[in-house]
């Protein structure tokens, strides 16, 4: 019975992980000019979390410069600049 128990509340931890997702940091790419990376890889992350990554960066807006996407392995990355 502990056993079914410990299985099903792992469980649940895991479908929320996926729910909400462990988000990638954003990497400064040059300060100076204010130029971002990040990655939204993976079932719990998509083009939105990227977004609003960007969003929560840039509290001036930003402008995309680059957004790469492998649809096999759900793996997206977007380059951004916070605009001054």
């Amino acid at each position: 019975m502990k056993l079914i128990i410990v299985s099903l509340m792992l469980g649940l931890s895991g479908c929320a992980r996926l729910e909400h997702g462990d988000q990638q940091s954003v990497i400064v790419k040059d300060a100076t000019k204010q130029i971002m990376y990040t990655t939204c890889s993976n079932a719990a992350e998509d083009w939105s979390t990227c977004y609003s990554k960007a969003l929560k960066t840039c509290p001036n807006d930003y402008i995309v410069l680059e957004k790469t996407e492998n649809a096999n392995w759900k793996y997206r990355t977007m380059t951004f600049q916070c605009k001054q």
